[in-house]
């Protein structure tokens, strides 16, 4: 719907423009003879603006005129006629209006000749039914109504006349914009109009009787056969307003034409001939026109048809030697349309020139028969490019049977061509493919009864038959046991239904059937099918692959009695086995355990399914090496391992086993897993702990031996932590006499507190040792000073020199104690040698003391 500012501006330009039209007419157009306007241009104006402006618009236009002419005619004079026009003005455009409203659907004007008709008739109607207002209300005194009724026919259809090429022939918003921006039409239509003007001064505004108005006949056509009804309305308004002004206003008002009634029609006539041959011509040139366009727009689609089709044409006249080639074929040859002259000679030198001699031929055959005999050859474009084409030829013939033109087409298969030997490449690729796979029988059948029309290699090699005696003569269902096609499914179809069913329901079928080779033995096999379809949907044929199973079927066999042997085997072994998941989501969770492991562990096997290895690993020592092995078993870095652990019982306790862990790693999606075997080492691990203790202690005091303490004295000097290593080397003094005096079982148990008290008077770090008899040995690692060895060495003195309570007797005992610090380069013998050599000083020195030996350090 317009807005309020849109309608305002509608109604003060139709309003302004009425008046300054009716002001015109009135004075400017007016003949004072014949007591009339020549023309009256609002008749004109009013059905311009409601056949092109906007349906909700009219009212607005419609009140603009009323608004416009009322004042202008009232003012000039107030009478009857003056009135009676005024109204008959008004009631003209209301029933235009009201006619187009009625007959014209739509807001624009069409193409068609019909709603120019449309329109023209509406215009005329209500011009019609306006004169006989004006007679009626008019008639008075003087004037009859027929005469009253004649001059405004006449003065309002010269009106309407004047803007007929615009109202005959449609002209849209944007075609008129584009009319206005050609600046060579612009240039062209100002001569036209200078002409016009000349001519139509000449006719109308000079006192002459030699020029007639059929000159101005010439710029009029020439305006509206190149110029368009625009402008051709705009040069009909000058013509008639110059024809207005003379009539009124020139020198004797117009010299040329009659005075009185009869002259004042005549002109009138005149001039509504010019505007009818106008219209006319308007039409003509605009169906002209609109044929040019149609025509270039056929030929254009015909060129863009031909560049896609890979397509050129040509017409040629044998007699005349006349040729016209289209887009197409100079496309094809690679030519300039505007510097190519087409005709059959240059059209040879583009072919291929082993090819020359024959269409050389060809084109003498077609100007004596019309048809060639050649119809694929090569040609050579402009760019050097050889392209082959295939022509084709229509002749057209006169009545006594002579070639009068031929219609030549020649059509690019250079790529087609090319893709067929594309096709016949893959085509080949595909056989030798298809024959190369000894292994698996694949064919191929055509039409509805399933003839065998392909049989590969693998075929062969599995049926035993040769491809010629299959291919054309067997059908597919042969091949198949007959006991094999007759099984029936749970539905009660047999194999040939099902088969059918399934393939027109998926369009594949898999599944296992038995199949009868030449020899007659059967074998079991796979059998996949596929449906060829061709281009509309339909099937063409079908393509199966058959592998035989029999390996298959006899490795399925041994894999589940493997499986079988395995399971046996894992559930009766007598040492624990286990099946522990790799996957990333659970590592480490039992899959599956034998009994003899939940014995080992003291639970049940839902237990242990729902717990993982690591419960069972009680080694703290070795906890972070076990995860470690586990995260290497996952990722791939390690296969296998074996290692001694000491493991939790759930129930308390712990047990040493052997693992002896593999990983396996299945194809495809699954998870790896570990299969271990735990064997229970705990008596040999004890056994071994027990053998490995005695060898390094001594039996009767259970203190460290000689081999374990040059052990723990290499270990200390290699290490050399912070501080001193010293070595103390104690004799014991008056052993000999209590042993003798009071037997060996005395002195045993004497040796034995006697190391008791040692161990009790060093640091807990240090080592006591056995040496044999009656020597001990005491490593201090890690002293500050010789005098803390020294202080600790006399602590041990101390504690042996009081009496010593045994079981049948009481005895006192003392010891020589020598002390040695190692230096650099000592090994554990030399420090301990060092160390005696200091204990026999001190025996020396006279017993019961503490010797340091000063070697240099």
């Amino acid at each position: 719907m317009p807005t309020l500012a849109v309608r305002s501006l509608t109604l003060m330009a139709t309003a302004v423009t009425s008046a300054v039209l009716g002001w015109a007419g009135l004075n400017l157009l007016y003949d004072p003879a014949a007591g009339a306007p020549v023309w009256w241009p609002l008749a004109g104006f009013g059905a311009v603006i409601l056949v092109f402006g906007s349906r909700p618009l009219w009212p607005w236009m419609v009140g603009g005129l009323a608004a416009g002419s009322t004042p202008i005619v009232l003012l000039y004079e107030l009478n009857t006629v003056n009135v009676a026009g005024l109204i008959a003005g008004l009631c003209e455009t209301l029933m235009i209006a009201l006619l187009l409203r009625r007959t014209r659907p739509r807001s624009a004007l069409d193409e068609s000749l019909m709603d120019t008709v449309r329109v023209l008739a509406c215009v005329l109607a209500g011009s019609a039914v306006a004169s006989v207002v004006f007679a009626v209300i008019g008639s008075s005194g003087d004037r009859t109504i027929m005469s009253l009724w004649s001059e405004f026919a006449r003065n309002h259809l010269l009106g309407l006349m004047v803007v007929s090429p615009c109202l005959a022939v449609s002209v849209s918003r944007d075609e008129l914009l584009v009319l206005l921006r050609n600046r060579r039409a612009n240039l062209e239509w100002l001569a036209q109009i200078v002409v016009t003007m000349i001519a139509a001064s000449l006719v109308f505004l000079t006192h002459q009787h030699l020029v007639g108005a059929t000159i101005l006949v010439l710029p009029l056509l020439w305006c509206a056969l190149r110029l368009g009804p625009l402008r051709t309305m705009a040069a009909l308004v000058l013509v008639v307003s110059a024809a207005g002004i003379g009539a009124g206003h020139g020198p004797e008002q117009i010299a040329a034409r009659e005075s009185g009634t009869e002259g004042f029609m005549a002109l009138q006539l005149s001039l509504g001939v010019l505007c009818l041959t106008a219209m006319v011509t308007s039409m003509a040139g605009r169906l002209r026109e609109r044929t040019m366009q149609l025509v270039h727009e056929r030929t254009g689609d015909l060129n863009k048809a031909e560049r896609i089709a890979g397509i050129g044409s040509a017409r040629w006249n044998p007699t005349t030697g006349r040729t016209v080639w289209s887009e197409g074929l100079h496309l094809l040859l690679g030519t300039d349309p505007h510097k190519a002259r087409p005709s059959p000679e240059e059209y040879l030198t583009h072919i291929h020139p082993d090819d020359l001699e024959r269409v050389t031929a060809d084109v003498g055959a077609l100007a004596e028969r019309g048809e060639a005999s050649t119809l694929e050859y090569r040609i050579v474009r402009t760019d050097d490019e050889v392209r082959d084409v295939v022509l084709r030829s229509l002749a057209e013939r006169r009545p006594g049977g002579t070639v009068s033109d031929v219609f030549t087409i020649v059509q690019d298969v250079t790529q087609a061509r090319a893709a067929a030997a594309e096709l016949k490449r893959v085509h080949d690729e595909l056989t030798a493919v298809l024959d190369a796979v000894t292994g698996t029988a694949i064919m191929g059948t055509s039409g509805p009864h399933g003839i065998i029309s392909f049989f590969n290699v693998g075929a062969e090699n599995l049926f035993g038959y040769r491809a010629d005696e299959v291919i054309g003569t067997m059908n597919a269902w042969d091949v198949h046991a007959p006991d094999d096609l007759e099984r029936r499914d749970e539905s009660g179809s047999d194999q040939r239904e099902l088969i059918a069913e399934t393939l027109a329901r998926d369009g594949t079928y898999s599944g296992q059937h038995t199949f009868l080779r030449q020899d007659g033995s059967t074998f079991p096999g796979h059998l996949t099918i596929t449906i060829q379809l061709l281009s509309d949907g339909t099937p063409r044929g079908f393509i199966g692959a058959i592998t035989d199973l029999t390996s298959v079927l006899s490795a399925r066999e041994n894999l589940a009695e493997s499986e079988n042997r395995f399971r046996l085997a894992f559930d009766t072994s007598p040492m624990g086995m286990a099946i522990v998941s790799l996957s990333t989501a659970d590592p480490g969770r039992f899959l599956r355990v034998n009994e003899a492991l939940c014995e080992f562990a003291g639970v049940s096997a839902e237990y242990m399914l729902a717990a993982g290895i690591g419960d069972f690993l009680g080694d703290d020592e070795h906890w972070e090496e076990s995860m470690t092995n586990l995260a290497d078993m996952m990722t791939g870095r390690r296969d296998a391992l074996v290692v001694e652990r000491r493991l939790r019982r759930p129930a308390g306790g712990h047990q040493w086993g052997r693992l002896s862990m593999s990983a396996v790693r299945p194809d495809g999606d699954r998870d790896a897993y570990l299969i271990v075997l735990v064997e229970d080492i705990t008596a040999r691990k004890e056994l071994t702990e027990q053998l490995q203790h005695e060898a390094a202690h001594d039996s009767l005091t259970g203190l460290p031996n000689r081999l374990h303490l040059h052990r723990q004295l290499d270990r200390e000097l290699r290490e050399r932590r912070k501080g001193y290593v010293a070595m103390l080397y104690l004799d014991l003094d008056g052993f000999k006499a209590v042993n003798d005096s009071q037997g060996h079982g005395a002195g045993d148990e004497l040796l034995v507190q006697v190391a008791d008290r040692i161990a009790a008077s060093v640091r807990s770090s240090d080592v006591v040792a056995r040496l044999g008899g009656d020597e001990f040995a005491v490593l201090c690692a890690g002293v500050p000073d010789i005098e803390t060895a020294m202080r600790i060495g006399r602590s041990v003195l101390a504690s042996i020199s009081r009496e010593f309570d045994l079981s049948r007797t009481r005895a006192r005992v003392g010891a020589s104690i020598g002390v040695a610090v190692a230096t650099d380069g000592d090994t554990g013998p030399e420090l301990l040698h060092a160390a005696d050599q200091a204990m026999y000083e001190a025996k020396r020195a006279g017993k019961g003391t503490v010797l340091f030996n000063e070697r240099a350090r």
